[in-house]
């Protein structure tokens, strides 16, 4: 992603991915089931996200390397109250999802993986155009931050948050299956704008997305989601 500076030198990522087969070191999502939403807002000021300015790239693992991509942010707001984030949401245009790495793969094949991403095997874009995220708690990151493992990480790539100031959970809904999932994130207010950076694991069968892959080049359950939301009043 590159507002977040995501991917570094492709020398660097071809070994985390071919050495380890595994998703990126990072925060792994805690998953439950849907909780209920605080529609309770009054007073509270919505500050709209800008889908221009704001990102979300995926990374997924197989046994043979790793792919990456985008997916574009259709709509959203964050509702703020006193410089804390009360509850809003975003909706991931998923017709948009596309393939863009590792930057070495022939365009054809990325063209060829967008497509397979975007049928039943994987997100099943015809039937399921959308995908939410829609807040249900934020509170002030209490978290041990593994100071060994964040150094030998920013050797590497940057997968993870590296100050979070909040832990952030929500209904996360794709292919009609919502769950709740939580994760660390870095916040920071401004005068008229609110900046939200997050970066973690979910387990993609918890939303149905079973495809296995080839039989000699299976498919990894964990997808890296890499999250930049902007929005202003």
């Amino acid at each position: 992603m590159k507002n977040l500076n995501y991917l570094p030198g492709i020398l660097s990522i071809m070994i985390v991915f071919i050495v380890s087969c595994s998703a990126p070191k990072s925060d792994n999502a805690t998953t439950t089931e849907a909780k209920e939403v605080n529609e309770n807002n009054d007073g509270h000021q919505s500050y709209k996200v800008d889908t221009e300015t704001s990102t979300i790239e995926w990374i997924g693992t197989k046994v043979s390397g790793y792919h990456s991509g985008t997916v574009k942010i259709k709509s959203g707001e964050l509702i703020v109250d006193n410089n804390a984030i009360t509850g809003g949401n975003f909706i991931m245009d998923m017709s948009t999802i596309v393939a863009t790495g590792p930057k070495d793969l022939k365009e054809e094949m990325n063209k060829k993986l967008t497509g397979h991403l975007r049928s039943a095997d994987f997100f099943d874009v015809e039937k399921f155009p959308e995908a939410t995220f829609t807040i249900t708690g934020v509170k002030t990151f209490s978290g041990v931050i593994n100071e060994q493992d964040d150094l030998r990480q920013e050797s590497i790539s940057k997968y993870k948050v590296n100050n979070p100031t909040h832990t952030v959970s929500g209904n996360l809904t794709m292919k009609g299956i919502t769950k709740n999932i939580e994760f660390p994130a870095g916040i920071t207010f401004n005068e008229n704008s609110v900046e939200a950076t997050a970066k973690f694991n979910i387990n993609r069968k918890q939303w149905d997305i079973v495809y296995p892959g080839q039989p000699d080049d299976l498919v990894k359950d964990d997808i890296h989601l890499g999250i930049l939301l902007k929005a202003s009043k």
